[in-house]
């Protein structure tokens, strides 16, 4: 069975106990208010009838006064009890035909007792009336023993058994009521024991069913895809329970089956994918060492040839001032010779310093002279090396910084240099101090480089298009050469945009060396 309609089952089981109860409590409380109504007219019958009672008791006793001391308010109290008489008994008549209304036919003797009291209340009055009225040919005293007689027989005897009838009948419909209410409640008390009894064992079974339906399935279901995380695929799920968890636990053994050859199969792409990596891997391996091994042999090449060219560059650049300087009987063809050959060894002697700076900072073996240098002396220094006007601004006290002064200066005439080549007429010079590190930087006002540009500046032999367009010699080994100097530093290189427009170039570097954490193949306690 499924569990929609095992539990749909229940729900209308205990739709119809809670439709039960509601009835045989609206039932109840109608029943409730019948009886309070019953009981109500009742009391208000045996009121009246009292009242009844009463007032005729007066009236006699206003005729009896009447006729011993005479009648003083000319009968007007007789009349006024009268009335009240005939009202009272009005009123019964109208209890009387409410509780017909009620309870049937069975009320229809109290009215023709009311109607019997009715015949003998008007006898009575006609009687006394007639002893009563003036002119009478009888004696008072025979009057008042007639008075007494009917007192005492017609209204102690017939009347007052009437009215006592009437009030006991009263009675026993309350007796009644409240027996038959009594007699109601624990007939329904019985029932709602039952009703609950019933309920109770509904609950007890909807328990049973749901633990055996729902409860224990859901814990089979969570142990069984507690095993799929795992990726247990060892024992077939077995839920039980209703048809839809049956359902559900064949859905999972055949996801479970899928899984389990899609894991086998993945398992056995990735073993054949670890191979192929391992043996790309090591392929990839065997070229980086060999790439390594070649940049290394490549940048001591650079710097083993740039060393070796020095020394015949040197000789070729000394002969040549030698022979210009000690000979006076050359030609001019032969001077202006002689005088390129020196211009050309100057130039590739710079190119060669150049190179073999880079060189051996690329290769770890650029040495510095470091010393506590004011930065302001070297800066001012290589301006004034340097041909064109500079502006310069630099702080009033010493910055000091642990730098290799001639290493610096080459770099700033190189910057300066660099600035007159291919910026515009304008150079400035700035220098400002840190916490931690000073700042040189460099602008001038020519077209600056485009963002491209700035990338490639420290490539080796690299010239931008304001450069390489218009002419301007040059090796396109300034920056590089620069960079390689300022990073031995500890410091770095920045080429940024000037706001007015042009480039600007910042020099950081730090005011002391940095600490290089070194590390020992053997540690030793000592203490």
């Amino acid at each position: 069975m499924r569990s929609s309609t095992l539990f749909g089952i229940y729900a209308a089981v205990l739709v119809g106990f809670l439709g039960g109860l509601a009835g045989l409590t609206l039932y109840s409380l109608e029943k409730t208010r019948w009886w309070d109504a019953r009981i109500l007219l009742a009391q208000e019958s045996y009121g009246l009838h009292l009242r009844l009672e009463a007032d005729l008791y007066r009236l006699f006793k206003q005729h009896g006064d009447a006729l011993l001391i005479g009648d003083r308010d000319d009968g007007a109290r007789e009349v006024e009890l009268q009335v009240k008489i005939a009202k009272t008994l009005e009123d019964i008549r109208n209890v009387i035909a409410r509780e017909i209304q009620m309870v049937g036919d069975e009320e229809i003797e109290e009215l023709e007792l009311l109607d019997q009291i009715e015949d003998d209340i008007e006898s009575v009055n006609a009687a006394i009336a007639s002893l009563t009225a003036e002119g009478s040919p009888v004696e008072t005293f025979v009057r008042i023993e007639r008075l007494a007689a009917l007192l005492d027989g017609d209204i102690d005897d017939e009347l007052d058994r009437k009215i006592k009838s009437a009030l006991d009948e009263e009675i026993e419909e309350v007796e009644d009521v409240l027996t038959e209410a009594t007699a109601f409640r624990e007939w329904n008390k019985r029932l709602v024991y039952m009703i609950v009894a019933a309920a109770i064992g509904v609950l007890l079974v909807a328990l049973v069913s749901f633990n055996r339906q729902i409860r224990k399935p859901l814990i089979r279901l969570a142990e069984g895809i507690g095993h799929l995380r795992r990726a247990d695929y060892s024992e077939p799920v077995r839920l039980g329970g209703s048809r839809e968890f049956r359902e559900l636990g064949t859905v999972l053994n055949s996801m479970a089956e899928g899984l389990a050859a899609r894991e086998a199969s993945r398992a056995e792409q990735k073993r054949q994918l670890e191979q192929t990596v391992a043996a790309r891997t090591s392929e990839l391996q065997q070229l980086i060492d060999k790439l390594e091994t070649g940049e290394e042999n490549r940048k001591t090449l650079m710097a083993d040839i740039s060393h070796e060219l020095r020394t015949p560059l040197a000789i070729i650049l000394g002969e040549a001032d030698v022979t210009l300087r000690t000979s006076d009987k050359l030609s001019e063809e032969v001077s202006d010779s002689l005088a390129r050959i020196r211009d050309s060894a100057k130039h590739t002697n710079q190119i060669v310093d150049d190179m073999l700076t880079v060189a051996r900072f690329e290769a770890g073996q650029l040495r510095l002279d470091r010393r506590k240098t004011d930065l302001r002396k070297i800066l001012h220094d290589a301006i004034a090396m340097f041909p064109e006007p500079v502006q310069v601004e630099t702080p009033k006290d010493k910055v000091l910084a642990s730098v290799d002064e001639v290493r610096l200066r080459q770099s700033l005439l190189a910057l300066l240099q660099n600035a007159r080549r291919y910026g515009g007429p304008t150079i400035e010079a700035k220098l400002e101090e840190g916490l931690a590190s000073s700042s040189i930087t460099i602008e001038d006002n020519g077209p600056g480089l485009s963002a491209a540009e700035k990338s490639q500046a420290f490539n080796r032999f690299y010239r931008g298009s304001n450069a390489s367009g218009q002419g301007i010699e040059g090796s396109g080994l300034g920056l590089p050469v620069v960079k390689s100097i300022v990073e031995a530093h500890g410091g770095t290189v920045d080429l940024q945009d000037r706001r007015k427009g042009g480039l600007k170039i910042v020099l950081t570097l730090p005011k002391g060396p940095r600490m290089k954490v070194v590390q020992s193949d053997t540690w030793r306690e000592t203490g």
